[in-house]
């Protein structure tokens, strides 16, 4: 028998989309009650080191947002950063314990005068709420500062997306400057022929459906009952607005920016990929690599009337090489006393319900993927086949749902009433809890290799374990690796660090601390910003090169014939990387719970280890959990500083 819940209605239908899996297996809390607050194998440690319980969290609030520390007083200074990430300190020494770090742009309130200047001569500031920052070449007191001007459009954290985000259509240079005719010529391969080809097919090519941001929510990113998707009350809906506007533009016709005037850079170039000044662009970016956007701007004929899109590390982007991308409008449900546990989430296409009658199961309606049905408590095996009772009196097969259902005893967190996760790699289902209370259920996208050996194999790692640090953005390898996790990054011929273009160091083994990081490759890029190696033929579009296989066996970039780009085959798959993938929360060394604005399988196992989940569900999730990340920084690190990571729950 299925734990009994207060229902009241049969079914409900969250978000769309289609999707294919075969059976599984229903599984409880109840092994791993026993497990108590420790990882498996490791002292419950947080990036701080320190033990977990030596800052209590707040309680459980009821399914708010995550209570962040009080706002500076308003006539503060401020320090602005002027580097694409700078590290936040426990101490003022760069030595000292890393509480988290900034993004380029971020203004923090400071101390009056530096607390001193001991291996940084412009001084060490006190910034709110806690740490400190060394003011020189990643920071400055100047507010003037044009970097702080170019990067004034920070990361919307009221929606279900941060920034806007488009995928490569074909291998683009990053240019640091406005190009000339003759500078694209010299940069894009066979340019004149994929022109051609984008003025015939623009009518279609950036055609976009309705995605996350166009889901309505409210302040706590819960999806808004009763409102369909791309109801955005005043504002525009996705289909609604200009091309310049789904690129990161305040409208179809901004001006270019007063850095880039002239066709000058008066800025430096801050991505990590670095190039002489003279150099007319930094790096390129490979078929299906995912960027994020903070702007876009049209130009005239000296410049092939070409729109160009702003990358968050201040690069250009050709909008004829890049798609706007939304990301799926999948979410899950808020849980009531009318609407709770237990839950079946449909996840097979095709399926139906089902009368039992004399020993057989007899297919009748068809039910919508994805959609979630409460159930009665009742179960029966047909042949074999489990089959669940639903509150309208019709039977699901176990071939068809994943469940969500009460544990059979609780955790010791649920028992002192405060947050934790719990996510089941069989059913595919994960259920927000404050104590004994669900307040949330959706459906992710676990480890590919199910519940296999997690140390040889894609499977997700099992356990009870705490969440070590917050980032709203980092960039990940196509194989969802972050040197920001701990994880290997095994991105080839273009090695990214995890915040920025360039090859990025690969961390030491046991640094959990929350600071990406990389060397360029000073050789990358040849005089004038040309590659020392010819790019690979390709045709209108697209790129016919075929990339070497990443590190780890990574699979191949898909193509015509391999199945439904971003439906049955993930948009970004292959040796490159997803920029600034959101809502990222490290649980466990290279695994995290985090937004994949590249697939709509959710339901089905599809990740490299992390737990994938919708735009909408990981914006939901990352701002309930401890600890928050303050005001103005982009990522924070659980500790004594600012309190224990809620704990998370994985298990069969």
């Amino acid at each position: 028998m299925i734990p009994r819940a207060r229902l009241s209605a049969p079914s409900l239908f969250v978000g769309s989309g289609r999707a294919r899996l075969g059976a599984f297996t229903l599984a409880v809390l109840a092994a791993l009650t026993a497990l108590g607050c420790k990882r498996p194998g490791a002292a419950a440690q947080t990036d701080g080191g320190v033990p977990d319980d030596a800052a209590a969290p707040p309680p459980a609030v009821q399914g708010q947002n995550a209570v962040p520390e009080p706002p500076p007083p308003p006539d503060k200074p401020l320090l602005g950063i002027t580097a694409f990430v700078t590290t936040v300190y426990a101490e003022p020494r760069d030595t000292a314990k890393k509480l988290g770090y900034l993004r380029v742009g971020a203004k923090v309130a400071r101390s009056e005068e530096p607390v001193g200047k001991a291996g940084c001569p412009g001084g060490w500031y006190e910034i709110h709420p806690k740490g400190f920052v060394c003011a020189g070449d990643e920071a400055t007191t100047d507010l003037e500062n044009p970097i702080l001007k170019a990067a004034a459009k920070r990361p919307d954290l009221k929606a279900a997306l941060p920034y806007r985000y488009a995928f490569v259509r074909a291998v683009l240079p990053l240019y640091v400057k406005v190009p000339t005719a003759k500078q694209q010529y010299d940069s894009e391969f066979k340019l004149q022929e994929h022109l051609d080809w984008y003025k015939q097919n623009e009518a279609t090519v950036n055609q976009v459906v309705l995605g996350a941001p166009d889901v309505p929510i409210d302040d706590r990113g819960v999806p808004v009952p009763g409102k369909h998707i791309g109801e955005m009350g005043l504002g525009k809906n996705s289909q609604e607005l200009a091309l310049g506007q789904l690129l990161g533009g305040e409208s179809d016709a901004d001006p270019i920016p007063f850095w880039l005037e002239g066709g000058k850079r008066l800025i430096p170039n801050i991505s990590d990929f670095k190039v002489p000044d003279f150099a007319v662009f930094a790096d390129r970016a490979r078929r299906h690599t995912g960027l994020s956007l903070i702007g876009s701007f049209p130009t005239g004929e000296d410049n092939l009337n070409r729109r160009f899109a702003i990358t968050t590390d201040l690069r250009l982007a050709p909008n004829t090489k890049i798609k706007p991308d939304l990301g799926s409008p999948w979410h899950g449900l808020e849980l009531t006393d009318e609407f709770s546990l237990p839950l079946a989430f449909v996840r097979t296409q095709g399926a139906k319900t089902y009368r039992i009658s004399k020993g057989k199961a007899i297919p009748e309606v068809d039910v919508e993927w994805r959609s979630v049905h409460a159930l009665a408590g009742t179960m029966k095996t047909v042949e074999g086949v489990k089959y669940y009772r639903t509150k309208d009196k019709r039977w699901l097969s176990q071939l068809d749902v994943g469940l969500a259902v009460p544990p059979a005893s609780f955790p010791e967190d649920a028992e002192k009433g405060k947050k934790w996760i719990e996510i089941s790699i069989t059913n595919q289902t994960f259920v927000m809890w404050e104590g004994k209370r669900p307040i949330y259920a959706t459906l992710v996208s676990t480890g590919k290799a199910g519940l296999d050996d997690p140390k040889k194999t894609t499977a997700t790692v099992r356990g009870v374990f705490k969440i070590r640090n917050k980032h709203i953005t980092a960039t990940m390898d196509s194989n969802e690796g972050s040197s920001v996790g701990g994880a290997k990054v095994t991105t080839v011929a273009a090695s990214h660090s995890p915040d920025g273009g360039g090859k990025a160091a690969a961390p030491k083994a046991g640094d959990k601390n929350a600071k990406p990081g990389g060397k360029p490759d000073p050789k990358a890029a040849a005089k004038g910003g040309k590659p020392a190696a010819k790019p690979a033929a390709a045709k209108p579009g697209a790129a016919k090169g075929k990339p070497a296989p990443a590190a780890g066996g990574a699979e191949k970039i898909p193509t015509k014939g391999d199945g439904e780009y971003g439906v049955t085959r993930r948009r970004g798959e292959g040796t490159f990387q997803l920029r600034d993938v959101p809502y990222i929360q490290y649980f466990e060394s290279g695994y995290a719970l985090h937004t994949a604005y590249w697939h709509d399988v959710f339901g089905t196992p599809r990740s490299h280890g992390c737990v994938n989940l919708s735009p909408v569900d990981a914006h939901r999730v990352f701002l309930w959990t401890d600890p928050p990340v303050p005001e103005g920084w982009h990522a924070v690190n659980a500790g004594e500083d600012f309190g224990e990571g809620t704990t998370v729950i994985v298990h069969e």
